[in-house]
């Protein structure tokens, strides 16, 4: 027998979607975080997924944590395809096409306003330029994400952008606190 006043407890949420390039994200946010996190997928255009069942809990070890940003937005990192499917799965019938639609994003854009499209990939830190692209992590154990150099600041500090996290505010990392890509790397 169900009370008119029954309640009911925030459950964990697992925010996933496909960037401008196809490429899968998806992160889990505590319960506390649900209701933010949730907000966020919508501006985002992602979808968010309660954690309410045993089936979808047991999806949370294999997944990233995600950090929620004061402009409404998240960081929610690359996961593997087959772990995005799995994940797909447990989704309302409704949702599963939109899991799988490529998200469109802005063109690429500076704090001025310019161009922001990566030019080269350095072999070499001193090879570091406007336009370079480097890999830059806010957490090493979160994985090293691709990030344009949009400006050489004094000290040997570089302002980066996330190459696929637009939305986000540019940021400041040291030169010896970003990694370079493989040489054999082309754009």
């Amino acid at each position: 027998m169900k009370t008119q006043h029954e309640i009911t407890l925030p459950h964990p949420v697992i925010v996933l979607g496909r960037d401008d390039n196809g490429k899968a994200h998806a992160s889990f946010f505590a319960a506390t975080d649900a209701l933010p996190a949730a907000r966020a997928a919508t501006l985002m255009g992602m979808l968010a997924l309660r954690a309410d069942n045993d089936a979808v809990r047991s999806l949370l070890p294999k997944l990233p944590k995600g950090k929620l940003f004061e402009s409404g937005k998240a960081f929610v990192p690359f996961v593997k395809q087959d772990l995005y499917k799995q994940i797909a799965a447990h989704l309302p019938e409704a949702d599963r096409a939109k899991a799988e639609m490529v998200r469109s994003a802005p063109a690429d854009v500076s704090q001025q306003g310019h161009a922001a499209t990566p030019s080269n990939v350095p072999d070499d830190w001193s090879k570091i330029v406007v336009g370079s692209l480097v890999l830059a992590t806010e957490d090493p154990l979160e994985g090293w994400f691709e990030a344009t150099v949009i400006e050489l600041k004094p000290d040997s500090v570089l302002r980066l952008q996330w190459r696929h996290y637009l939305d986000l505010p540019p940021f400041n990392r040291k030169l010896e606190d970003v990694a370079l890509l493989h040489p054999s790397m082309k754009l």
